[in-house]
């Protein structure tokens, strides 16, 4: 029994967990979550065009 609610409490608190991450990324925009934002022609255009 207790194993079964540690069990649940551990799924429950990874998909929570991987839940607000997502939530967190998507704020960011396209380009702000992106790992290559650095080096990617496109989010280099996007930012500079915002800067305008």
């Amino acid at each position: 029994m207790i194993a079964n609610i540690l069990i649940g409490s551990v799924i429950f608190g990874y998909a929570g967990w991987a839940l607000l991450r997502h939530i967190k990324k998507s704020k960011q925009g396209e380009c702000g979550s992106c790992s290559s934002k650095s080096s990617c022609s496109s989010c280099s255009s996007e930012i500079k065009s915002s800067l305008k």
